[in-house]
């Protein structure tokens, strides 16, 4: 199989026209593989554009979903290449995120998450904070509204593909739950997300030049489209930053996010 492109979790092989199939790395867990086929089949009637889900598949001893092949750059891609675009750009990526959250998801939705719950489990399993904070920031968490729209999760410049559509893939995050909460960690990512170790140290350096600029953009023109104001998005930051904890994130990353969360506390 031709391999089209790789990331922490899986790699993604051509399988046939129009199909291809995404293999995750040995040992990643087989409940994780099909939360993200049943959240990607739950999303189909909501009008987003994001690739069909097919089947389950194990191949070469690894497990794996086809999906519906697409075609397009990602965002993350154009906006590195075309940095005199990034006004352009950026008003794309929060315009697509609010049309994910005017998903008013509605009756039950057992196969699919709820955002504060999934929030709270990884608080719960972060290994870098202590009892006390960790109590603290789930207290917090708890005053936080809930919501009935849905979240992507991993919402961030290389999950969205432009071309024919704008497509949103990975959905292996995805809840439902409060906009604000789904805002609020996106900002997280743009600020202190780290690319894969592969990712070329030019694209590397780029992607740092414009990382501030890109989170205020998103950041004004979420609000534009959407009305939320950044005083309910900001109460989300400490809880979804304790959260990002439980991911393995690297070492430059977890210093960031450790200060981040210490500084809040101390508020």
């Amino acid at each position: 199989m031709n391999k089209l492109g790789e990331g922490r979790t899986a790699e993604v092989y051509e399988l046939e026209p129009g199909k291809i199939v995404k293999l995750y790395r040995s040992g990643y867990p087989a409940e994780s593989i099909r939360y993200e086929y049943e959240v990607n089949r739950t999303i189909a009637g909501c009008g987003v554009a994001a690739p069909k889900a097919y089947e389950l598949v194990d191949v070469q001893e690894r497990q794996g979903i086809t999906f519906e092949r697409i075609e397009g750059t990602t965002l993350l891609r154009l906006m590195v290449q075309q940095p005199d675009a990034l006004h352009r750009l950026t008003e794309k990526f929060a315009a697509l995120h609010h049309r994910i959250h005017s998903c008013d998801v509605q009756g039950d939705h057992p196969a699919v998450l709820k955002q504060k719950e999934v929030i709270a489990r990884h608080i719960r399993g972060v290994a870098h904070l202590p009892d006390n904070e960790k109590e603290t920031i789930l207290k917090a968490l708890e005053r936080l509204p809930e919501g009935r729209c849905l979240c992507h999760g991993d919402y961030h410049p290389d999950n969205v593909m432009i071309g024919e559509l704008d497509w949103t893939i990975d959905w292996m995050n995805g809840t439902i739950g409060n906009r604000a909460g789904d805002v609020a960690r996106t900002l997280l990512l743009l600020r202190f997300g780290t690319l894969p170790d592969d990712a070329p140290d030019s694209v590397k350096e780029r992607l740092q030049r414009i990382r501030g600029p890109m989170g205020d953009l998103y950041l004004e023109h979420y609000a534009a489209c959407s009305g939320l104001p950044y005083s309910d998005i900001d109460g989300w930051m400490l809880p979804v930053t304790a959260a990002r904890l439980a991911e393995g994130v690297p070492e430059q990353e977890k210093a960031l996010l450790l200060d981040f969360i210490r500084e809040r506390l101390q508020e």
